[in-house]
């Protein structure tokens, strides 16, 4: 067992101080200046700053003071207390009753420490709070220029400051920066006999023998100490060992399940307690937590990039996490779990913190163990070039890491720790020399610091690193941009050998029907137009770009869709944003499908961002309120753990590949119809099929049919003989498993068909009233409906942008927007659909 820093105690059972608050701003506030708060919040929270009032708000440019007056609960009077503070943005100071308890210059430290019962008073204790205005700190400061710039950041010498940047780049976050309070205030007896300096670590050997060590120190004259592992059914004791003044357990614990990403299996996890007795000999409890079994390890050989769980490799699936409310910086528990359920349910097996946003807490990585969801986590540094040469920089980031790994030891869910984002990357487009592209803050120092405290987490210097240059697709890891900003054609998702994308297609995603409301609303009752600065403000962008990522999703309009975007933004304003809901869903859908397919050289991509900051049209998948936006919907469908998906493999025809990400193998047939024009079968037939645990099979659509076919016209034989493909995996009692609606498109570099030209669809839907407020609506097709959306005000769909082939079916429930009493009404349309049909009531 190594030794390790110890770390101030946890925070025990205490009481957080939401009470009492007030925030005023000024050098010296009045007493008539000081707002009333309904609990400790970030400014931009205290004030609810919309995002438009933001900028002129300038929350950086002025001093904030915080102050909380509160008294003792019984059981506090006459002893020491611990005072914690979870979150302090950024360079402030803080003062309990009149004397100066700390200063801080962090805001990614959290703040513990021991007042001795003589400086509380029974009552009318003041916690009183100054947080410096940034913005002259930053003109202020004369030091060395950076190397290589970043147009990114709104000012460089924020390379200088351990504080978030977001905020602070205008192309994509609201100017709502974390200025105050991030975190919880608590207040907790001072246990001197809590143990304390924890160090835990979990894996799991080759063997697949659960292995655990533990490392803490407790109050002297301790014996009897025993550490409790708990799971569903079974129990272990083991006793631990005292080692000068440091009590340990290296230990195997046999029998013990392994925890997996959910995709590939349980998320399985163990309850940790700790008993001893105390020098006078009275039994003592403490709970540690719960943790998991699993060996993670990175496979880069042949400059690839590859995560391997339990000796299994994972297509490492999900998106770039945003935190849940942009203003607060804050969710509870409960919502996180929630949070997770749901992308659990939507086969995310992985989020990436990036080094662009900020560290989660206990509770993220709660949620994420439970449910089986990998992190990727990213050190909060992005894009500058740090000072990693001077002692204060480098003292704060020790002090960084403290408050990190206390939450990061012995978590499952923890699959990679990374040094940066795009540092590298940002360093070798700015022109700076290959010299200076391996930092040795992050390729040396952080390395060997996460390699020693972490010794079961692997490292990975940056979110972009390998080949000839640091974002090369065909090594190493990158933020991949060529379906995207680089406007490249849907194949060069294969074709650029991208290895593993650490963030990829960022869209302007249009937001859905609740999204829309909240922005006509915002606009006094009207859609702002797409061009207008409302809209805009919401649109993320390069700064000092001739364009912004609207342009990038209506390129692939036209691109995909054969449409004059020009032409749609004057007359045709809705079928606009159809049509961007769409393409941003249809981008995911063939990218992942050559992505995930057996034998592809990519091993996992996590598309930038899940949510989005602020209203608009962001890259998030989901709204600045959670709600799901297409792409979502399709991100869902193509991340489940049995997935179909098609590929064009031009002279080589269509491909179909049949993907289990299951301990157990699938058994089953498939079923398969080649369809044209509206509803003309071309070919059908079903076929055994039998997919491999935790494998996958690919199959020529050519091997299916009796003769040759041109069935993706790449030969041009006469017309092209198809249009869609229907495919339905079933397993051996006949349950589906996975089903996919592919239209065949010509390639990139061929004018796209006409979306119409098989004709109507014919569209048709019936609700039916469920007892529970919900509407259940199977809406069908008589040909073959593309991009199934619907419009019904007040009411959120659980599925939308979902493909139907000719004389299919698909049930969808409808549930009411919260605080909403819309009357129940609602209209069904198709992107290759004249006009949108109502949906009738079942009789």
């Amino acid at each position: 067992m190594v030794d390790f820093t110890p770390l101030p105690a946890p925070r025990s059972q205490g009481r957080l101080l939401t009470d009492g608050w007030c925030l005023a701003s000024g050098e010296a506030p009045a007493a008539a200046d000081w707002q009333a708060l309904d609990a400790p919040a970030t400014v931009a929270q205290a004030l609810a700053l919309p995002a438009d009032d933001a900028v002129a708000a300038d929350l950086d440019g002025r001093t904030w003071w915080y102050r909380c007056r509160f008294d003792l609960a019984p059981a506090e009077l006459d002893r020491a207390l611990r005072l914690g503070l979870d979150g302090l943005a950024t360079q402030a100071s803080v003062w309990l009753n009149g004397e100066l308890q700390l200063s801080s210059s962090s805001m990614f430290v959290r703040h513990q420490w021991v007042v001795a019962s003589t400086q509380w008073r029974p009552s009318g204790n003041e916690l009183l709070i100054r947080v410096e205005a940034l913005s002259p700190l930053l003109a202020q400061q004369r030091k060395p220029r950076a190397r290589w710039r970043a147009p990114m950041v709104a000012h460089a010498g924020l390379r200088w400051w351990r504080t978030s940047l977001l905020g602070r780049t205008p192309g994509w976050s609201p100017a709502w920066p974390p200025v105050g309070l991030t975190g919880p205030v608590w207040l907790s007896p001072a246990d001197a006999d809590a143990p304390s300096a924890l160090q835990l670590d979990a894996g799991l050997s080759e063997a697949g023998v659960g292995q655990l060590s533990l490392g803490l120190h407790l109050p002297e004259g301790a014996t009897e100490v025993h550490l409790s592992v708990t799971g569903r059914d079974e129990q272990w004791q083991f006793p631990l060992t005292l080692n000068q003044g440091r009590w340990l357990l290296r230990t195997e614990v046999p029998g013990a399940q392994a925890w997996w990403p959910h995709t590939h299996g349980e998320p399985v996890r163990y309850a940790l307690a700790l008993a001893w007795r105390s020098a006078g000999g009275e039994l003592r409890h403490s709970p540690l937590g719960h943790t998991g079994f699993r060996r993670v390890a990175l496979l880069t050989q042949e400059d690839g990039f590859a995560i391997e769980v339990n000796g299994v490799p994972v297509f490492a699936r999900g998106a770039c996490w945003t935190p849940m409310d942009a203003r607060s910086l804050q969710a509870s528990p409960a919502q996180l779990d929630a949070e997770l359920q749901r992308l659990r349910k939507a086969g995310i097996n992985m989020l990436r913190l990036s080094g662009a946003t900020l560290y989660e807490g206990e509770a993220f990585f709660d949620a994420c163990d439970a449910h089986g969801v990998m992190v990727w986590q990213d050190l909060m540094f992005a894009n500058m070039d740090y000072p990693a040469t001077d002692a204060s920089f480098q003292a704060q980031v020790a002090a960084e890491l403290d408050t990190q790994l206390s939450i990061w030891r012995g978590r499952p869910c923890l699959a990679v720790v990374c040094g940066n984002s795009e540092v590298a990357q940002q360093a070798a487009m700015w022109g700076a020399d290959a010299s200076l592209w391996q930092p040795a803050l992050f390729h040396e120092q952080l390395r060997e610091r996460i390699t020693h405290e972490l010794p079961g987490v692997p490292y990975w210097p940056g979110s972009s690193i390998g080949g000839a240059y640091p974002f090369q697709p065909s090594a190493g890891t990158t933020s991949y941009y060529g379906v995207g900003a680089y406007r490249r054609g849907t194949r060069d998702a294969t074709q650029s050998g991208l290895r593993f994308a650490t963030e990829c297609l960022a869209l302007a995603q249009v937001p859905g029907e609740r999204g829309m409301a909240r922005l006509r609303a915002a606009a006094g009752g009207t859609t702002p137009p797409v061009h207008s600065p409302a809209w805009k403000a919401g649109v993320p962008r390069d700064l000092g770009a001739g364009w912004d990522f609207d342009d990038i999703r209506d390129h692939y309009v036209e691109r995909l869709y054969g449409e004059s975007v020009e032409a749609l933004r004057r007359s045709q304003p809705a079928r606009h944003l159809q049509l961007g809901r769409a393409v941003g869903a249809e981008l995911i859908t063939r990218c992942y499908s050559q992505w995930r397919r057996p034998g592809s050289a990519c091993s996992g991509a996590l598309v930038w961002f899940l949510r989005d900051l602020r209203p608009g049209a962001g890259w998030g998948l989901l709204d600045d309120a959670g709600d799901p936006k297409q792409a979502f919907h399709a991100l869902a469908d193509v991340c489940q753990p049995q997935h179909l998906g098609v590929t064009d493999e031009g002279m080589n025809g269509l491909h179909i590949h049949a993907v289990n990400d299951g301990a157990e193998p699938r058994h089953g047939s498939l079923q398969w119809r080649l369809w044209r024009d509206a509803d003309v079968t071309v070919a059908e037939g079903r076929q055994t099929l039998s997919v491999p645990a935790r494998g996958g099979i690919s199959l020529g659509v050519s091997s299916l049919l009796p003769g040759f076919l041109d069935v993706n016209w790449a030969f041009r034989f006469g017309p092209p003989p198809a249009h869609g493909l229907h495919l339905r995996w079933l397993g051996e009692s006949g349950e589906l498993i996975a089903e996919r609606v592919h239209f065949i498109d010509l390639p990139d570099d061929e004018a796209p068909r006409p979306l119409g030209h098989a004709g109507d669809p014919g569209l048709h839907a019936v609700a039916a009233a469920q007892d529970d407020g919900s509407w259940l609506v199977t809406v069908g097709s008589r040909g073959a409906a593309r991009a199934v959306y619907f419009e019904a005000e007040g009411w959120s769909p659980s599925v939308e942008g979902f493909h139907l082939a000719p004389g299919m079916a698909r049930t969808v429930r409808f549930t009411p927007w919260p605080g909403t009493s819309a009357p129940w009404h609602a209209s069904v349309g198709a992107i290759n659909a004249m006009t949108t049909v109502v949906v009738t009531h079942a009789r």
